[in-house]
C-alpha cells in the first residue's frame, strides 16, 4: 500500500504518538515555576486527535500574583505583631500592679491605635441602661466623654448589646437610632462602634469600646478588642484583690486596737482598783498592828505599790487611756515627759484622727523613743507631727550614733505592718554617726470622687458566665 505523504498538522494539534510526551509537558506547565497549579483552558480539536492547552489570562504572570499575596500576608503579620506589642505593654502594666487609672487610659489609647479608631473608652456598668466613663481617649481635635460622667447607653448601642449578651458587639451605623447616647455619639462625630465585655469572676463589670468617625470596623475587630478587655479585667481584679487584702488587714488592726482598749479599761477599772483597795486596807491594818506586824505589812504595801506601777505600765503599753480620752497630741506629750532623753515636740495637727490612725502613730513614736533611750546614745530627740486632711505623718529624729537596722528587731517590723495595713508607709533613715529618723505616713481620706475607687470595682448584678 502506498503511503500518503505527510502534511503539516495545524498549529497546536498533537498526533497520538506525541500524547505521552505532551502529558508530561502539560504537568510541568500546570505546576509552573512557583510550584503552584495554575488554571488552564482546554480545547478539543480534530475529535480525539489532540488538545490545545492555553493558560488563562488571569495567571499570565503567576509571579505577580504571588507578590501581591506575600505583601498582603506581610501587612497582616505586621498588624498582628503591633497588636501583640500593645497587649504586652498593657500586660506589663497589669503585672507591675500600676494604678487602674493608668492601665485603663493606656488600654483606651492602644485600642484606638490598633483598631484604627478615632476614640476609645472604658465604661463601668451601673445598671441595664447606665454606665460611667472611667477612661477615655480620642484623636486631637475630637471631643470626648469626661471621665466620671454617666451615660445612658440606650438599647441598640454597642454598650447596650454587650450588656444584654455578655459578648462582643458592633454597630456599623448610628444613623436613624434614637436615644440621648446615640445623639451624643453623632454630635461627637461617631458613626460606628465596637465593644467587648469586661468580666470579673464571671460577672459583668463594664466594657471596652472603640468608635469610628468614618467607616465601620473590620469583621475581626470584636475578637481583637476582646483581648484588651481581658487585660482590663485582670487589672481590675488585681486592684480589687489588693483592696480586699488591705481592708482585711485594716480590720485586723482595728480589732486588735479594740481588744487593747478593752483590756486596758478592764485593768484600770478592775484589777488596778482592786489592788488599790487592798493597799488601803493593809495600811489601815498596819496602823492598828503591833510594831513588828506593822513593819511586815508596810513591806507588803511597798511590794503591792511596785506591782501596781508595773500593772499601770502594762496597761499603758497595751493602750494608754490618755490617747482614747484626749487624743494623739496629749499622748505624745505624756511620752515626751516620761522619756529618758529630752524630747522636743512640734505639732501642726489641729483635729483628731480616726482611732486606729492615732493608735498607729502613737506606737510608732513610743517604739522610736524607746529605741532612742536604749541604743542611740542621743542627747536629744525631736517628734514632729503633720497633717493636711488627706495624710498624717509623724517623724522621730535623734542625734545619736545611727546605724539602726529595722530588720534586726521585731518592733519596727510590726509597726511597719500596722502602718501599711492602714494604707501608709514606715521608713527608717539611720546612717552611721548621723542619727536616726523614723517616719510614718498614713492616708486619712480616700478620693471618693475617683470612678475607679473601691466602690467602682463591684460588678453589676447580672447572670454569671458559665
Amino acid at each position: 500500500m502506498s503511503r500518503r505523504p505527510s502534511r503539516p498538522l495545524p498549529l497546536g494539534v498533537l498526533t497520538m504518538r506525541d500524547v505521552p510526551r505532551a502529558a508530561g509537558r502539560r504537568a510541568s506547565l500546570l505546576q509552573g515555576r512557583d510550584g503552584r497549579l495554575g488554571r488552564f483552558r482546554t480545547t478539543r480539536i480534530c475529535g480525539s486527535i489532540g488538545v490545545v492547552e492555553q493558560p488563562s489570562r488571569a495567571l499570565d504572570r503567576p509571579g505577580e500574583t504571588l507578590a501581591v499575596e506575600n505583601e498582603r500576608l506581610q501587612r497582616e503579620l505586621r498588624a498582628r505583631l503591633d497588636e501583640e506589642r500593645a497587649l504586652r505593654r498593657v500586660a506589663t502594666l497589669v503585672a507591675r500592679e500600676h494604678a487602674p487609672e493608668k492601665v485603663l487610659i493606656v488600654v483606651a489609647e492602644e485600642v484606638a491605635r490598633h483598631l484604627g479608631a478615632d476614640a476609645a473608652l472604658t465604661a463601668r456598668y451601673d445598671g441595664p441602661d447606665r454606665a460611667t466613663v472611667v477612661a477615655d481617649w480620642s484623636v486631637p481635635g475630637l471631643a470626648r466623654f469626661p471621665v466620671g460622667s454617666e451615660i445612658e447607653i440606650g438599647q441598640e448601642t454597642a454598650l447596650a448589646r454587650v450588656f444584654a449578651t455578655l459578648a462582643p458587639a458592633r454597630v456599623d451605623s448610628y444613623e436613624g437610632m434614637s436615644g440621648a447616647y446615640t445623639e451624643q455619639l453623632r454630635a461627637l462625630g461617631m458613626r460606628a462602634s465596637v465593644a467587648a465585655p469586661v468580666l470579673i469572676d464571671g460577672q459583668l463589670w463594664g466594657a471596652v469600646a472603640a468608635g469610628s468617625a468614618a467607616d465601620p470596623f473590620t469583621p475581626d475587630s470584636e475578637a481583637r478588642l476582646g483581648a484588651f478587655a481581658e487585660l482590663v479585667a485582670q487589672a481590675i481584679a488585681n486592684v480589687d484583690a489588693r483592696i480586699e487584702l488591705k481592708a482585711s488587714r485594716a480590720r485586723i488592726v482595728e480589732a486588735t486596737d479594740s481588744a487593747r482598749r478593752r483590756i486596758e479599761r478592764d485593768l484600770h477599772d478592775g484589777a488596778q482598783q482592786r489592788l488599790v483597795g487592798v493597799a488601803l486596807s493593809l495600811r489601815v491594818a498596819a496602823r492598828r498592828a503591833e510594831p513588828a506586824t506593822a513593819a511586815a505589812i508596810e513591806r507588803c504595801i511597798d511590794e503591792l505599790s511596785t506591782a501596781l506601777a508595773e500593772l499601770r505600765d502594762l496597761a499603758r503599753g497595751l493602750h494608754p487611756a490618755v490617747l482614747t480620752e484626749h487624743g494623739l497630741l496629749a499622748a505624745l506629750r505624756m511620752l515626751a515627759a516620761r522619756s529618758a532623753v529630752p524630747v522636743d515636740l512640734d505639732s501642726e495637727l489641729a483635729d483628731r484622727l480616726p482611732p486606729t490612725h492615732e493608735t498607729a502613730l502613737y506606737f510608732v513614736a513610743a517604739e522610736a523613743l524607746t529605741n532612742v533611750a536604749k541604743y542611740a546614745r542621743a542627747t536629744t530627740a525631736n517628734v514632729t507631727l503633720r497633717g493636711d486632711g488627706l495624710w498624717a505623718e509623724i517623724s522621730i529624729t535623734d542625734d545619736g550614733i545611727g546605724g539602726a537596722r529595722p530588720e534586726r528587731g521585731s518592733g519596727l517590723r510590726g509597726l511597719a505592718d500596722r502602718v501599711e495595713a492602714l494604707g501608709g508607709r514606715l521608713t527608717v533613715d539611720s546612717a552611721a554617726g548621723k542619727g536616726t529618723t523614723v517616719s510614718a505616713r498614713i492616708r486619712i481620706a480616700t478620693d471618693s470622687a475617683n470612678p475607679i475607687s473601691q466602690v467602682a470595682l463591684r460588678a453589676v448584678n447580672v447572670p454569671s458566665v458559665t
